[in-house]
């Protein structure tokens, strides 16, 4: 018997464990919903709707080829003794997961089980870093590797435990916390393709140029983070169809926004080379998180415009360009000096292209750069289009004052609060404080990018 563990790759083309396994008899796909992985504050109920959307789809993939896909609502290792209890030995594939402790903490858990009962686990690494191959190397090879076939046909046994079920339908009983999103990306394999040949064929055009833009980003941006942090496409399809498109390609400037996006293809494929992460360190003089500060930043009632629209932008689409995403973690960690491991949990929640290992990486990074949001709003929002489609309160200000409203004249007949901190002398403060944390500048595009939004 073979059993496929779904992790973080809800997906059926180039997926290797699922490959492999069909090729040896009966095979049974299964996702585990964990409360002890669900139920930490860096996910929400956002996260798993768009979990069981992907899952929809992959059991209509895996039906269209005789299988079916098997859910199970506890404890892995609780499913895994239930399907020794019902199979006798079987082998179990998987990719490997990057994650935090809590993941770190499963995996080795459900190895040490497999382990203890002399049965196999296969698990498949994310890539070959420890393949003696320098890292251009392996880039080059990984870039010409040829993607995996979808398998032409799953055959499924005829029995299953009894506390397994079929498709996703029961999941939507699976308890998490926070709300899901309307407006939001939805989950599946087929929207990850259709997201990513709509950006070969015309979204990519204006790329670099509209990639802090609040607005224009949100379409001209590839906006396939999503899906490659939920396992909906293959990291691998995404890379070769973009170098095959500009390799066709015969326009220099056309040619310059895709190599952008390769850049960052690179580069987020580098960070996944990363060990497990654990928990973020404090950092020096660092408020509690469980004050009135925190629930302001998080609830977007901070009196300073550019946090306060983001922050619901987030709230409500799960998506906004990395420029504010770090714009929002420096006011929060450096400007407020809120609780770090807090305020990284907080954002994470929002963040529907939620990548564990990326994400802490970048959050470890936000000492090393003091934000201004009014300096930022004045350049990249400077009539306050999206601050007033986010902060309708805001609708009538005009422009000299949308991004300070407290100089407006009419401020205080405005439904809209006093900002919580006096930036210029917080941030002055914040320098002071965290100038010897670092012993070395980072590269620009280590502090300027909270998540590999692409």
């Amino acid at each position: 018997m073979n059993v496929v563990w779904f992790k973080r790759d809800l997906r059926i083309a180039d997926h290797k464990p699922l490959a492999d396994a069909a090729l040896y008899g009966e095979v049974l796909p299964l996702y585990a919903a964990e409360p002890s992985i669900w139920s930490g504050e860096d996910y929400s109920a956002r996260h798993f709707q768009f979990v069981r959307e992907s899952l929809e789809e992959l059991q209509g993939a895996l039906e269209d080829r005789g299988g079916r896909l098997f859910t199970y609502m506890g404890e892995m290792e609780e499913a895994l003794s239930a399907l020794f209890k019902t199979y006798g030995p079987f082998t179990l594939y998987a990719h490997e997961e990057k994650a935090g402790k809590r993941v770190h903490d499963r995996n080795t858990r459900v190895r040490e089980w497999m382990s203890d009962r002399g049965l196999r686990f296969l698990e498949y690494p994310i890539n070959e870093k420890n393949s003696g191959r320098k890292l251009q190397e392996r880039w080059n090879g990984f870039c010409r590797s040829e993607p995996l076939s979808r398998p032409e046909r799953v055959e499924v046994p005829k029995t299953i435990p009894e506390s397994f079920f079929i498709g996703a339908e029961k999941l939507k009983a699976f308890p998490v916390s926070g709300e899901p999103i309307r407006f939001g990306q939805q989950g599946g394999e087929q929207q990850a393709l259709e997201t990513l040949e709509t950006f070969l064929e015309e979204r990519f055009h204006l790329y670099e140029e509209h990639g802090s833009n609040l607005l224009q980003s949100t379409v001209s941006s590839s906006r396939l983070s999503p899906y490659l942090a939920w396992g909906n496409i293959s990291f691998r399809t995404v890379v070769q169809k973009t170098s095959i498109k500009i390799e066709n390609c015969d326009n220099l400037f056309l040619v310059k926004q895709l190599t952008s996006f390769q850049e960052r293809l690179k580069e987020r494929w580098k960070l996944m080379e990363q060990g497990d992460l654990f928990e973020l360190q404090p950092f020096p003089d660092e408020k509690g998180a469980g004050d009135d500060l925190f629930l302001r930043w998080f609830e977007g009632k901070t009196g300073i415009p550019m946090i306060d629209a983001s922050v619901i932008c987030l709230h409500k689409t799960g998506w906004i360009p990395s420029k504010y995403r770090g714009m929002l973690a420096s006011f929060a960690i450096n400007t407020l000096s809120l609780n770090v491991k807090i305020c990284s949990d907080g954002l994470a929640s929002l963040f529907l292209d939620y990548e564990p290992i990326i994400h802490v990486h970048q959050i470890q990074k936000m000492p090393e750069k003091v934000l201004d949001p009014v300096k930022i709003g004045k350049k990249e929002d400077p009539d306050g289009v999206f601050i007033k489609r986010y902060l309708p309160s805001l609708s009538n200000v005009p422009a000299k004052h949308i991004q300070e409203p407290w100089h407006y004249p009419g401020f205080f007949r405005l439904d809209y609060q006093a900002p919580i901190v006096d930036i210029k002398k917080a941030n002055q403060a914040a320098r002071k404080t965290k100038s010897g944390i670092s012993e070395r500048p980072s590269k620009s595009s280590d502090h300027e990018q909270l998540k590999f939004d692409l």
